[in-house]
């Protein structure tokens, strides 16, 4: 380690790993990254990490290697592919992996990690979006072996604000995706709220202020709902990818033999918004089902209506 801190190798330094890495390079660690997009890596530089040539190449003298990425094909390709982090991961080297990926892939790829190199694997999703990877004010839930956990612990305190280990790993992504269940729901009750308020004449915006305090208020009511009343779209979080994990937390519910059907429903409508072409907004943009009333929401309302 370099002046008590780990040194790190970041992959994936995009919509929420650019932020993070920013900020860890700006407290002194020593920092490689990698991104499959050029000026994302570029921006990652600028900011103080050492640009690398490929995932193998960025591991190397990392104490902790970091992954930050879009989708589970995308950790397959990093780690498992050409020039991927099992060719060149040693033990004890740690892998923590940020990124939202299915409780079964996370195990099953943290298995084979340790199989092929000896490594630990540690599932630490995260939530609070750009803003709090920048701030360091994340909310991190995290599977893996409590030496694990103990290895990583100041490097979260870094990046995190609240920090919950859950468990062995695989758990941490079991936590976010009924994380992700909660939160995908309320996307859409809170842009069906807003339609209903602009719609009956109110001032939708006026909301968050009429219910502080009461049941109805929240986080998501103050920090969400405002966005939406704006019609602000900006992507925080893409559409698509809130998408990606209602659908696991539909795989999720399928292996446990649960019955989720609001989050089902929600993943449905996710379906429709990036069908239709808008994946790459933010999931604010759910919205935009709503304007105008179109007729497969008002069926859906209708027969609620009818029971």
């Amino acid at each position: 380690m370099t002046s008590g801190k780990p040194r790190l190798a970041y992959i994936g330094v995009g919509l929420m790993g650019g932020p993070m890495a920013a900020r860890l390079a700006g407290l002194g660690y020593k920092l490689r990254v990698f991104d499959a997009d050029a000026g994302r890596q570029a921006a990652a530089m600028a900011s103080g990490a050492v640009g690398a040539a490929s995932p193998k190449d960025c591991v190397e003298d990392a104490d902790l290697v970091l992954l930050n990425l879009p989708s589970q094909a995308a950790v397959e390709t990093v780690v498992f592919g050409q020039a991927g982090l099992s060719d060149a991961l040693l033990s004890p080297q740690i892998v923590v992996d940020f990124s939202t990926v299915s409780p079964d892939f996370c195990r099953s790829i943290g298995w084979r990690v340790q199989a092929a190199t000896g490594c630990e694997w540690i599932d630490a999703p995260v939530s609070g979006g750009p803003s709090a990877a920048g701030e360091g004010t994340l909310t991190i839930m995290a599977g893996g072996s409590d030496w694990g956990i103990a290895r990583i612990r100041s490097l979260i305190q870094d990046i995190g604000r609240q920090f919950t280990h859950v468990g062995q790993t695989g758990m941490g992504s079991v936590a976010k995706m009924i994380a992700q269940l909660v939160v995908g729901t309320n996307y859409a009750v809170l842009a069906e709220a807003v339609r209903l308020a602009e719609a009956a004449g109110m001032d939708a915006a006026l909301l968050p202020e009429c219910v502080k305090y009461g049941h109805a208020d929240g986080v998501l009511m103050q920090q969400l709902y405002p966005r939406i009343a704006a019609h602000d779209f900006a992507p925080r979080a893409y559409a698509r990818q809130l998408l990606k994990d209602l659908d696991m937390v539909q795989e999720l519910a399928r292996s446990s033999g649960t019955a989720t059907p609001m989050s089902g429903q929600a993943a449905q409508l996710f379906r429709l918004l990036v069908t239709a072409g808008h994946g790459d907004i933010d999931g604010t943009g759910i919205y935009r089902l709503y304007e105008g009333a179109p007729s497969h929401l008002t069926a859906i309302g209708e027969s609620a209506r009818a029971q």
